[in-house]
């Protein structure tokens, strides 16, 4: 059984106060599979990197060994060894009220919109101009169980695949519908995706 991988990804863009009668537009981006904003400029973190990613108090700790190799997916692969992603701190209290707060962070639910069970996660970006300033990712819990450990479970979803898949939309991808790419917009059950593939490596290169 399919479910779909991201059902929402959540764009939210915070227009600068800037008077742009007498500025030249910018010519259209080739969309390299990237969100765009209103101007088809690609949304990204430009010079921003590393993205600083906080866990919080949510996720269990059984999972911080797979948000670990999903990071080291894009360090290794698109950093050629220098961090793409860093995690500043796991463990972090407050509310489970994903919010523009300064902060990317990475949350666990155990309760789920009733009207979008489908959906294993959800990634809110939120950017001003074409630079993303913050990202949120929420994994559902309540309708999914995961598979955290080397090997997948065939009755469970992979979580270092579903990981590797927010990432991507982290940085600023949409979905695709590439055989082979993480950024599919489905995710079987049982299913092993963790690897960037070329297209994947192919799309990312447009900004970083």
């Amino acid at each position: 059984m399919k479910h779909r991988l991201a059902a929402t990804i959540i764009l939210i863009a915070i227009s600068a106060l800037l008077t742009q009668a007498c500025s030249r537009p910018l010519p259209p981006q080739e969309s390299c599979n990237f969100v765009q904003n209103p101007e088809m400029q690609r949304v990204s973190w430009q010079r921003r990197l590393p993205v600083k990613l906080y866990i919080h108090e949510s996720v269990p700790v059984e999972a911080y060994d797979s948000i670990d190799k999903s990071i080291r997916e894009y360090n290794l692969k698109l950093g050629g060894g220098k961090e793409v992603f860093k995690i500043i701190a796991r463990g972090v209290s407050g509310d489970l009220n994903p919010k523009r707060d300064g902060y990317s962070m990475l949350y666990w639910f155990k309760s789920w919109d009733s009207t979008r069970r489908s959906e294993q996660a959800r990634t809110t970006i939120y950017w001003t101009g074409s630079e993303i300033f913050e990202a949120d990712i929420r994994i559902n819990a309540a309708n999914f169980s995961y598979s955290l450990g080397e090997n997948t479970n065939q009755t469970q979803v992979d979580f270092v695949s579903l990981l590797v898949h927010e990432l991507g939309h982290v940085l600023g991808l949409g979905h695709t519908v590439t055989a082979g790419s993480v950024m599919n917009f489905s995710l079987d059950e049982g299913q092993n995706r963790r690897e960037l593939d070329e297209s994947d490596l192919a799309s990312l290169k447009c900004e970083y």
